[in-house]
């Protein structure tokens, strides 16, 4: 068993991606999801994966998020996935496309058949508009607000700046909170990996300085596979670092554990993937980097970094330099509250990407 120290804060949330099915087939989704794809989690696996989660670190874990493709695709396993979380003593989240909510009253139907899920994570866009219109979304909030379920609305954009964009935005603020909004750029992944294909990607030769957007919340695939985020999960093999471990084959605490070792992993979730780039650049690996990145998008930065095998094993090799200790020292596992991001990590987009080598070193 890996060895622990008692200063660890460990992981508090993990996803669970139930499905892949979806009623609709967005051009940008980054697993390929649609209403041909069949393969979803066991009821058997995911219960005993829940409560693996629920017993790690004499209950580190406090919550599991529900995801797909679309989690609402089979109610009735959603409901006792759901329920069996909440039984084991984690609090339910559920991210979806609200393709269910036509109108109100069915909202609240569908949403009444779900005590356990005490929080929703609706997500629209310009893509998704193509299938469900924002009427949808606008209904289930409702529903939500009636219900006194919490919720946020995830709305991915090619751009920020897009007319078609700003114009969902506005429609959303007449009933959502602006706080309550989040904003998620498109990046070539998934069905988005054609950048021809009617999209309106704005790129930099430089990357984006954004902190990672989800710092360490792992997420368990219907394979077993245990991915660290929730990025392009379905074209990352085994040998890249975003690939934690297979739950077919050893255990949720080994796959946990063991990635608290890892400091390429460390080194994004508690600086941010562009530091990836300028450990490359200061080190004289200008060459390696990619030609130009996704404006505003840390996800694209790991995407493009660690796909690629000779630059996952350069930066491990760089890492692991006397010189650059101190940049990422022995990692902890553990997930950092919204202070601590902000003083490892600067936000100002792409005007802090740096590469003189003093960025490199450990901040204060």
């Amino acid at each position: 068993m890996t060895s622990r120290s008692d200063n660890i804060r460990p992981v508090s949330t993990i996803g669970l991606l139930l499905t892949y099915s979806c009623p609709i087939s967005c051009a940008h989704c980054l697993v390929n999801a649609g209403p041909r794809r069949k393969e979803k989690m066991a009821l058997g696996s995911v219960f005993g994966w829940i409560d693996d989660a629920a017993a790690y670190r004499g209950g580190a874990i406090k919550s599991i998020e529900l995801t797909g493709g679309e989690p609402f695709y089979d109610l009735r396993n959603l409901a006792l996935v759901s329920d069996h979380a909440q039984q084991a003593g984690l609090s339910v989240s559920v991210e979806t496309n609200a393709g269910w909510a036509g109108t109100l009253e069915q909202a609240i139907l569908t949403l009444n058949q779900l005590p356990a899920i005490g929080y929703i994570s609706f997500s629209t866009g310009v893509h998704h508009q193509q299938f469900i219109p924002i009427g949808h979304i606008n209904n289930a909030i409702i529903a939500a607000e009636l219900l006194g379920r919490r919720y946020d609305v995830t709305v991915t954009t090619d751009c920020e700046q897009d007319d078609r964009h700003l114009a969902i935005r506005k429609q959303l603020e007449k009933v959502v909170k602006p706080s309550r909004i989040r904003d998620v750029l498109t990046y070539p992944a998934g069905r988005a990996v054609n950048q021809d294909a009617g999209f309106a990607i704005r790129t930099s030769r430089e990357p984006a300085g954004k902190p990672c957007t989800s710092p360490f919340k792992p997420v368990i695939l219907p394979d077993g596979r245990v991915m660290a985020c929730s990025g392009p999960v379905h074209q990352h093999r085994k040998s890249c670092p975003l690939c934690l471990g297979n739950l077919r084959k050893e255990s949720l605490e080994a796959v946990l554990d063991r990635s608290a070792n890892s400091r390429l992993l460390h080194l994004i979730w508690t600086r941010g993937p562009h530091r990836l780039a300028s450990l490359l650049s200061s080190s004289g690996h200008d060459e390696l980097l990619p030609d130009k990145y996704v404006s505003g998008s840390p996800c694209d930065i790991c995407n493009k970094l660690l796909s690629d095998k000779f630059l996952v094993s350069r930066l491990t090799g760089l890492l692991d330099e006397p010189a650059n200790r101190g940049l990422s020292p022995r990692p902890q596992l553990r997930q950092l509250n919204s202070d601590e991001m902000r003083r490892h990590c600067r936000n100002d987009d792409e005007a802090s990407f740096d590469k003189a080598a003093i960025i490199l070193q450990p901040e204060s």
